[in-house]
């Protein structure tokens, strides 16, 4: 009967050493996802969600799990408005920041067929260079628009990706504190 007991609790040990290995590494796949324009910050809090969840709120708290939403939303909306905010600082419209937007994506998605991640970061910064510029025709109906639109959405990009980023390796961070807090 002792010996079952000694089992069951190694391989709750197991299990449990499993799951936090997944949920770090989980966080690291989400910061790779940020440069290409992706939701990294969402998959960390869906990861510390999955996490209080499962441990019961034993290894993290709904406190942290709210915190973690705040900063992600709080992400997002850096790095949309710094896209706006490039491309409207060196002389874009509207029409070019969501070129930019739009380009970016487009291009990280396409980047991403012949050579993964690299191929995606660089293609979804080249993407939002040419959804800037494209946005920019499109309301100027000329066949020059300048090129200051294009590299100022690039820096509003890089600006908003990096604080993004920022954020993700903050909320990293405090998951090792938290998770090895209470280990």
């Amino acid at each position: 009967m002792r010996r079952d007991g000694a089992r069951r609790k190694t391989s709750i040990s197991i299990l449990s050493h499993l799951g936090i290995a997944l949920f770090f590494l989980t966080h690291l796949v989400a910061l790779l996802m940020i440069p290409l324009g992706l939701p990294g910050t969402f998959l960390q809090v869906g990861a510390a969600l999955v996490m209080t969840v499962a441990s019961g709120g034993a290894r993290m708290g709904w406190g942290w799990v709210g915190l973690f939403f705040g900063l992600a939303l709080v992400g997002e909306l850096i790095e949309f408005l710094c896209g706006q905010w490039g491309t409207r600082r060196f002389g874009g419209s509207r029409q070019a920041g969501w070129g930019a937007l739009i380009g970016g994506g487009l291009g990280a998605v396409v980047g991403g067929v012949p050579i993964p991640v690299i191929g995606s970061i660089l293609m979804s910064f080249l993407g939002t260079f040419i959804g800037a510029l494209l946005g920019e025709l499109y309301r100027q109906r000329t066949a020059a628009p300048t090129l200051r639109v294009g590299l100022g959405a690039v820096i509003g990009r890089t600006v908003g990706a990096g604080t993004k980023l920022f954020l993700g390796v903050v909320m990293l961070l405090i998951s090792v504190g938290v998770i090895l807090g209470r280990h």
